[in-house]
């Protein structure tokens, strides 16, 4: 029983001194000299089983290529961030359908771009990223 006490204690302890972190990423897509407009990004909070995920955000890219992505989430521990990016730039598709299917890839948001509280004080800047090449893990999404 005391054991059991104790555990609860330290558990209430934990859960009150979570606090909320922020994260924001910004960045352009191309595709070669061509802005990829209208690829969809996602910023995940990355956590570990049993506890699932969580979705922080999602946008899509403006006629220039352009995305500005930001969210919150409450944790004891820091953060750890992902930013996943879907498009279809050099895109043979499923059965060379082009539009059935997007490439996925994922970037590791550093974890000194993550700060306390809800507001974001240092963006991760991504920069001009040219999406033509392949990259090493990187993921298909179908419809």
């Amino acid at each position: 029983l005391r054991m059991f006490i104790l555990l609860l204690l330290s558990t209430l302890v934990l859960a009150i001194n979570a606090g909320h972190q922020a994260v924001g990423v910004r960045g352009t897509l191309m595709c070669g000299n061509v802005p990829i407009r209208d690829a969809e990004v996602k910023l995940w909070e990355l956590d570990t089983f049993p506890d699932p995920d969580d979705l922080l955000a999602t946008v899509r890219t403006d006629s220039r290529g352009g995305f500005q992505i930001s969210g919150h989430e409450s944790e004891v521990t820091t953060i750890s961030v992902a930013v996943k990016i879907y498009h279809r730039c050099n895109n043979k598709g499923l059965f060379n359908l082009p539009g059935l299917c997007k490439r996925k890839i994922t970037y590791d948001v550093p974890k000194g771009y993550i700060n306390g509280g809800k507001t974001v004080t240092k963006w991760y800047d991504m920069g001009v990223m040219n999406m033509e090449a392949k990259v090493r893990g990187e993921g298909t999404e179908c419809i």
